[in-house]
């Protein structure tokens, strides 16, 4: 794909302060700026609920949550004036055990439950990716998905981790690039998955709508 002086001078935008989303796209070679979105997750999914429910439907799945939110931040960012003509990006990541899904536990009480559930066990990350294009109003998405592995826990390494407040404000109560990384014994799917935001999802997506990633890396000096 030839780039064009108008794909260079485009922004992208990422919807959201996670600091693991924004260290996958500054370590992958990506300009981009953040303009975290302001969505209500709650009553995002509780209308979505409502609509699902009116139309027939049975209830949101954690796959179709992750799409669901992805899609609601993203949205939320583009319809601002400030972000006219760029490519907004948002993610969101949701932890499915048991067909429930978890997301940030936000207590250590709800953390220490969620990781002694999944101790020895495994569990699927579900991560939604949402693009919108505000030149064009056009949008695309992809949901990608990874099984993670646990090693048996002990009480002792749950009260450990729990205390060191990372399990706090993450999907699923664990993180891999971080702590918890150490009770981890593998994962099917892509490790970017997992972390947050696939690179490869952001790719395809950008060239869903005419675009190329390689327009958004970093130039060398």
């Amino acid at each position: 794909m030839t780039t064009t002086s108008t794909e260079q001078s485009t922004r992208l935008l990422l919807a959201s302060t996670s600091p693991a989303r924004k260290k996958i796209l500054t370590d992958a070679g990506i300009v981009f700026d953040v303009m975290p979105s302001e969505v209500d997750e709650e009553q995002a999914l509780a209308s979505a609920q409502q609509e699902a429910f009116a139309a027939g439907l049975s209830t949101i799945s954690p796959a179709q949550t992750a799409l669901l939110l992805a899609k609601a931040k993203s949205r939320d960012v583009a319809g601002r004036a400030e972000a006219s003509g760029a490519l907004v990006l948002g993610c969101d990541s949701v932890f499915e055990l048991d067909g429930q899904a978890f997301g940030k536990p936000k207590t250590e009480q709800v953390a220490r439950e969620r990781i002694a559930a999944m101790s020895g066990r495994s569990g699927v990350l579900h991560t939604g990716h949402w693009l919108v294009d505000t030149r064009t109003g056009a949008e695309s998405s992809q949901l990608r998905s990874a099984t993670v592995h646990f090693a048996q826990l002990t009480e002792a390494e749950i009260d450990a981790y729990v205390a060191t407040g990372e399990p706090l404000w993450v999907a699923g109560s664990f993180t891999i690039d971080g702590f918890g990384a150490a009770f981890i014994t593998g994962i099917e799917g892509e490790f970017h998955t997992v972390v947050g935001l696939s690179v490869n999802a952001l790719r395809e997506m950008l060239r869903t709508l005419s675009a190329d990633l390689t327009n958004f890396w970093k130039k060398s000096q």
